[in-house]
């Protein structure tokens, strides 16, 4: 196999948000990366937390080259959403978007309903059944604390983003 031959083989799920998490994922499903998302704090008088750009760049540099594709959850408002928490996730996905393209690092949007009904995740489920089913597909991680849905979404999302490549 020659330089030219090479593919990039693994694949990311990213669940945008200031709780969000990354995952990669080989062909064979195996984890390379499971991490949540970086973030820093920010503020004068009233502390803020927020994604970490350069942090988030610092995480994926090391495998952008062997990453295909970024599957990223699309976000949305929802009724009953404040207006800065709105802004703040806005704010997140566009800041992930620039990171992965400063990487070179192809990737998708994609809405929740379509990668969960691909998943199995029933609609209007509590946030506990991606934890459920991720865990059922990666045994070996553990995803036993309510604060890991975000890490079972990002491998659900990359797990998408494989079986929408292989279709």
């Amino acid at each position: 196999m020659n330089a030219n031959d090479y593919r990039p083989r693994l694949v990311l799920g990213i669940d945008p948000g200031l709780t969000g998490a990354v995952a990669a994922l080989d062909p064979h499903h195996r984890v390379e990366l499971l991490e949540d998302l970086p973030t820093v704090a920010r503020g004068g008088g009233r502390v803020r937390r927020e994604l970490d750009p350069a942090g988030l760049t610092h995480l994926l540099r090391p495998i952008a080259g062997d990453v295909r594709l970024a599957v990223v959850e699309q976000v949305a408002s929802r009724p009953g959403q404040g207006v800065a928490s709105v802004f703040s996730l806005g704010h997140t996905a566009g800041a992930i978007c620039g990171v992965l393209a400063a990487l070179g690092i192809p990737m998708v949007l994609v809405p929740p309903t379509a990668w969960k009904k691909a998943a199995g995740v029933p609609s209007g489920s509590d946030k506990g059944m991606s934890r459920t089913i991720a865990a059922r597909l990666h045994p070996g991680i553990d995803l036993s604390r309510k604060r890991d849905h975000n890490m079972a979404d990002a491998l659900l999302l990359a797990r998408y983003g494989m079986a929408s490549e292989a279709a």
